[in-house]
Protein backbone atom coordinates (compact mmCIF):
# COMPACT_ATOMS: atom_id res chain seq x y z
CA UNK A 1 0.00 0.00 0.00
CA UNK A 2 2.77 2.47 0.83
CA UNK A 3 2.68 5.81 2.54
CA UNK A 4 -0.09 7.99 1.02
CA UNK A 5 1.93 11.21 1.18
CA UNK A 6 4.86 10.07 -0.99
CA UNK A 7 3.55 11.83 -4.10
CA UNK A 8 3.86 15.41 -2.87
CA UNK A 9 0.60 15.91 -1.04
CA UNK A 10 -2.00 14.88 -3.59
CA UNK A 11 -4.52 12.16 -2.88
CA UNK A 12 -4.75 10.83 -6.43
CA UNK A 13 -2.75 7.64 -5.80
CA UNK A 14 -4.39 6.71 -2.50
CA UNK A 15 -6.45 3.55 -2.79
CA UNK A 16 -8.50 2.19 0.06
CA UNK A 17 -9.01 3.43 3.57
CA UNK A 18 -6.08 4.71 5.60
CA UNK A 19 -7.76 3.55 8.83
CA UNK A 20 -7.27 -0.22 8.82
CA UNK A 21 -10.47 -0.83 10.81
CA UNK A 22 -12.77 0.93 8.35
CA UNK A 23 -15.66 -1.24 7.29
CA UNK A 24 -15.30 -3.56 10.29
CA UNK A 25 -16.64 -3.52 13.82
CA UNK A 26 -13.52 -1.69 15.10
CA UNK A 27 -15.04 1.84 15.22
CA UNK A 28 -18.03 0.55 17.17
CA UNK A 29 -15.79 -1.35 19.57
CA UNK A 30 -13.59 1.71 20.13
CA UNK A 31 -16.69 3.81 20.79
CA UNK A 32 -17.99 1.23 23.25
CA UNK A 33 -14.66 1.13 25.09
CA UNK A 34 -14.68 4.95 25.29
CA UNK A 35 -18.25 4.99 26.63
CA UNK A 36 -17.38 2.43 29.29
CA UNK A 37 -14.32 4.42 30.37
CA UNK A 38 -16.36 7.64 30.61
CA UNK A 39 -19.11 6.00 32.66
CA UNK A 40 -16.51 4.43 34.97
CA UNK A 41 -14.81 7.80 35.49
CA UNK A 42 -18.15 9.43 36.32
CA UNK A 43 -19.08 6.66 38.76
CA UNK A 44 -15.71 6.72 40.52
CA UNK A 45 -15.80 10.52 40.75
CA UNK A 46 -19.33 10.53 42.13
CA UNK A 47 -18.39 7.94 44.75
CA UNK A 48 -15.34 9.95 45.82
CA UNK A 49 -17.28 13.22 46.01
CA UNK A 50 -20.11 11.61 48.00
CA UNK A 51 -17.60 10.19 50.47
CA UNK A 52 -15.90 13.58 50.91
CA UNK A 53 -19.26 15.31 51.35
CA UNK A 54 -20.39 12.79 53.98
CA UNK A 55 -17.10 13.17 55.83
CA UNK A 56 -17.29 16.98 55.75
CA UNK A 57 -20.89 17.06 56.95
Amino acid sequence: MGFPYDNGGTWTDVSGPIFMGAGTSAPGMYALIGIIICIAALAIGQRAEAAKYAKHK
